[in-house]
């Protein structure tokens, strides 16, 4: 039992870290060139730490990796100290992405990515939970295998766009000892320590129309050939119609045909 209690109290001293560095979170920002405030801990935004996160705020968390009793705004959300607005990446709608993310030290657990399409509405998270990430293989949640820099394939939902979306990552460690909802005492189980950053990036309309896309009437239509022809008869549009073929005559021919090499004229015999 003490044996337990000891494995439980030296994991959760140990500190799991990682960091967003495509596209840079505001934290790490300054690694990639852009005049923000050096964050030398970016790697280390893990909800004020495990104590802070479970005993004081009751598992709660900021959107981005700050203690969730902090004043808002917080640290690295817009407007506090390394939340500046500035947009790192662009994607468009539809398209598969990378994500490079790099665990400094490796906890076990997973990650994910969401996006939030009103950055004005960030310290919301029910904004962030609208758009999960989906990998490009199927699912949402990646298990690193080992620590070190991972890129990682992502598609961003075909049905949003905006000049201002937060994309945020959280990294659920799988280093403690807690009880599972089976009622088994396991590695990974109950209360993990969480790790957050947030990216400012800007998502472009798909640039090929959905059907959903197409307007009415056409689209209530294109589903049936008779429907799309009414709707070319209403536009005064001739539908395409090919060439006729040409028929053969099929009249006999009672002309005898002339001989090769025959004159018009006849010969005269010999006498």
């Amino acid at each position: 039992m003490w044996q337990m209690i000891a494995l439980s109290a030296f994991v959760v001293s140990v500190s799991g870290h990682g960091r967003v560095l495509d596209p840079p979170g505001r934290a790490s920002m300054w690694r990639k060139g852009y005049p923000t405030p050096h964050n030398y801990d970016d790697d280390g935004l893990n909800c004020g730490g495990f104590h802070t996160q479970y005993g004081v705020n009751h598992g709660l968390c900021g959107a981005c990796g700050d203690a969730y009793n902090m004043a808002t705004p917080r640290t690295h959300e817009l407007g506090g100290k390394y939340g500046l607005g500035i947009i790192v990446a662009e994607y468009e709608a539809g398209e598969v992405v990378e994500m490079t993310v790099q665990l400094s030290v490796y906890h076990k657990g997973y990650w994910y990515f969401k996006i939030c399409t009103d950055p004005t509405s960030e310290s919301n998270q029910e904004c962030f939970d609208e758009h999960q990430l989906e990998l490009e293989d199927g699912g949402y949640l990646y298990y690193p295998s080992t620590g070190g820099t991972f890129t990682v394939r992502y598609r961003i939902p075909d049905d949003i766009s905006c000049e201002h979306c937060v994309l945020q990552w959280r990294y659920v460690a799988g280093n403690n000892w807690g009880i599972c909802e089976d009622g088994r005492g396991e590695l990974g189980c109950g209360d993990q320590e969480t790790f957050g950053a947030c990216s400012d990036i800007k998502i472009t309309p798909n640039k090929y129309l959905s059907a959903e896309s197409i307007p009415l009437p056409l689209s209530a239509m294109i589903g049936n050939f008779e429907g799309l022809l009414r709707l070319l008869r209403k536009e005064n549009v001739a539908p395409y119609r090919s060439k006729p073929k040409r028929k053969h005559n099929n009249k006999k021919n009672h002309r005898q045909p002339r001989l090769k090499g025959m004159n018009k004229s006849k010969k005269r015999k010999k006498v």
